[in-house]
């Protein structure tokens, strides 16, 4: 028995070491492909969690903070202008600051709910902080396993409803099932609500630019009549993928597109209870056109009444529509100057839904306006036959396999005539009749092109199943059969020997930052021989420090917001993103206006027609003058690639860069940047030092800034 009892105590002991010890992950290095296995805190996926909940962009939104107070000081005088308790119930409470705005407006009792633990315990400390603990009794539940009664949750029904459960789609984050259950258990009757009803709003529109994102466009020379490549025709009636396009319309550039349907409602959200909640419905809007075109999307984006008379309103429209604009876009006021008037919202954007079909649009015929939701999300359609509208019409799906292969930038990548001729022109310097091409990039109809301009033979690797998919779809389209070969493994590559030129535009499906595509590098340097050329031949790592007009606020500390101390909160997501994050994240840098305080400068240069498994680490340090005066929040990283001597494609800026000036970024490519969680004021005399790390062996990329002022 004692020994028994001894050998017990020993696996105890070594189990509490074993759980204190740190935990492994398996990951795929994007650059040189291979799978490795990661050390990690043993609370990795915890620390995890908190960085990535995305609560500090919300709360650096003060339109919404302000309206919500307003919406939550109007529920409560009114209920003791009517002689009665205000029991607020706060559903969602996050960092607990709507809860401590009801403290602060006189609320009798306070009930807040949080599921997420981390932010439930931080809620706890900062509501302590703020001297409200005694006034707001906190749950770590879900409000639909909240009890009411004698021994509950709530002692008794609440009369007045606080919540913010909303994403870009409004519904999204399960608002209507949130709100109808609040109603049935957790509400007296007559509550009062924060916000009251919210209201879908769409606008139809034709648009080059927005469609790129979502059907492929056949590929063609420059002034060429005749397509290269066909698009299968199973793309051009294809809806695209079911997720919403969340995005910032506002910074579409002006004249992007042209309006076919003024915005107008289509759905409304009784959050009250006195009109039921529909889980699942359908509207048809007969609607009249005020222009000729063809309908390629509609822009979405809601508003919410904040309090009960309608009074107090809060809107995501995008600046055409903004009530806030309409006065100075109606006094001739520049467009991107009213832009920078409305308020900055990360957390709830616009949204794009594309059309199933083409539908041409007359001011001279009325047409159907369609648009169905379920519980989470939404899908819209246009039917000019006006019969069988909602019978014919179902949730939109992929059915090409294009749109759940690749993302939207892909696609837009695609579409890009000057990227697409960039590329073309280059190649049409390689092109001879005995060339055979090996092509290094997932899914590439420049590729494909190649086989069309009068080549030998075209390989290409195609590792991904449904990349595959894809491109077996084209290549049956444009009759390439013969000339083509797909390679489905690196294993399985054709000796240098039989190549004379190895291609790529470089684009992998596991890429995410622009120098993850250095995947190329790895691939390409099997063929190091003096007979092969290599389009790309180079790529360029490229920088600007940035003064970002309000992208920094997503990592950005809070400090005091709207008068509470929120340095609880700025601590714990600081601490757990240094155990989780990379400093450097990638971004849609044309949808965040930002001003370069500095000339661009190049960080490192790769020649691929080096071997990469013979480069030794590299390591470089510069220091860089600013040349604006301004507030350095971030900096800007991506990559040049070198077609050859003449010609260059980026992932980066379109317009050359101007300090002090706003820079114009590529559209269908995501930017590398790092934020600074503090900002810093600077001039010229002040410097950027940066130093770079590339380890060849592991595909390890490292940057470092720091701001100095002398």
């Amino acid at each position: 028995m004692l020994i028994r009892n001894c050998l017990l105590l020993d696996f105890r002991q070594k189990y509490r070491c074993m759980c204190k010890m740190s935990i492994f992950t398996q990951n795929i290095n994007p650059i040189t492909g291979l799978t490795s296995w990661e050390e990690r805190d043993p609370d990795y996926d915890y620390y995890q969690e908190i960085a990535r909940s995305a609560f500090a962009d919300m709360l650096h939104d003060h339109e919404r903070n302000y309206k919500y107070y307003l919406g939550i000081k109007a529920a409560i005088d009114k209920k003791h202008k009517a002689k009665e308790e205000a029991n607020v119930l706060d559903i969602g409470t996050g960092t607990g600051l709507l809860s401590m705005m009801a403290a602060k407006c006189g609320a009798d009792s306070i009930v807040a709910c949080e599921t997420f633990k981390p932010i439930a315990e931080c809620a706890k400390r900062i509501i302590d902080k703020n001297g409200f603990s005694n006034k707001i009794k906190l749950i770590y539940k879900r409000s639909t396993k909240l009890t009411v009664g004698k021994d509950g949750d709530l002692l008794k029904r609440a009369n007045i409803l606080v919540t913010e459960v909303f994403d870009t789609e409004l519904i999204g984050e399960g608002a209507l099932s949130t709100f109808k259950h609040a109603q049935d258990f957790l509400l007296e009757k007559d509550s009062i609500v924060v916000p009251s009803s919210g209201t879908i709003w769409v606008q139809v529109v034709e648009s080059h630019l927005v469609k790129g994102w979502n059907r492929v466009n056949p590929i063609k020379y420059k002034n060429n009549e005749e397509n290269l490549i066909e698009a299968p025709d199973i793309t051009q009636v294809c809806s695209g993928a079911s997720a919403v396009h969340d995005i910032q319309l506002s910074q579409l550039p002006e004249g992007s597109f042209n309006t076919l349907i003024e915005p107008q409602p289509i759905f409304k959200f009784d959050w009250t209870g006195k009109i039921p909640l529909k889980f699942n419905d359908n509207v048809i809007l007969p609607v009249k056109p005020i222009a000729k075109g063809i309908a390629h999307a509609v822009f979405m984006w809601w508003d919410l009444n904040m309090d009960m008379d309608g009074q107090i309103q809060l809107s995501c429209a995008p600046v055409w529509a903004h009530p806030d604009a309409q006065f100075d876009l109606k006094n001739g006021e520049h467009f991107k100057n009213v832009v920078d008037k409305i308020p900055w919202r990360d957390h709830w954007m616009q949204a794009i839904y594309y059309l199933p079909n083409d539908c041409y649009l007359s001011p001279e015929k009325e047409t159907l306006l369609i648009g169905s939701h379920d519980e989470y999300s939404f899908w819209f359609s246009l039917n000019n036959e006006q019969k069988n509208a909602i019978e014919d019409f179902k949730r939109p799906i992929c059915e090409c396999c294009v749109h759940l292969a690749f993302s939207r930038t892909r696609i837009g990548q695609w579409n890009d005539e000057n990227r697409t001729h960039k590329y073309l022109e280059a190649l049409r310097k390689k092109i001879t009749p005995d060339l055979v091409c090996l092509c290094l990039t997932d899914t590439s109809l420049l590729g494909l092109s190649i086989a069309k301009m009068g080549i030998k033979k075209l390989y290409l690797l195609e590792t991904n199943s449904l990349s595959r998919k894809t491109v077996k779809m084209f290549i049956s389209k444009n009759n390439l059969d013969d000339i083509v070969t797909i390679i489905d493994s690196i294993d399985n590559l054709p000796s240098s020997d039989k190549i004379n030129l190895v291609f790529a535009e470089p684009y992998y499906v596991t890429s995410i930052l622009p120098w993850d595509n250095l995947h190329f590098w790895y691939l390409s340097s099997k063929y190091s021989s003096p007979h092969i050329t290599f389009i790309p031949k180079r790529a360029v790592i490229k920088a600007v420090p940035m003064e970002f007009k309000d992208l920094q606020k997503i990592r950005a500390n809070l400090g005091i917001c709207e008068g509470l101390d929120m340095t609880v909160f700025d601590n714990l997501v600081q601490s757990s993103s240094v155990k989780t994050d990379s400093p450097v994240e990638a971004q849609p840098l044309w949808e965040y206006p930002g001003k370069s305080l500095s000339l661009p400068f190049t960080i490192a240069e790769f020649n691929f027609n080096d071997d990469v498994y013979k480069q030794i680490r590299i390591n470089s340090f510069q220091e860089i003058p600013f040349i604006i005066d301004g507030v350095c929040n971030g900096i800007a990283i991506w990559v040049n690639w070198d077609l050859d001597d003449d010609i260059v494609v980026t992932s980066g800026p379109i317009e050359e860069i101007i300090p002090g000036s706003r820079i114009s970024w590529d559209p269908y490519t995501r930017q590398g940047v790092q934020l600074f969680s503090e900002t810093v004021h600077v001039t010229n005399k002040s410097i950027l030092m940066s130093s770079f790390n590339f380890n060849p062996e592991e595909g390890r990329i490292q940057f470092n800034f720091e701001l100095k002022n002398k």
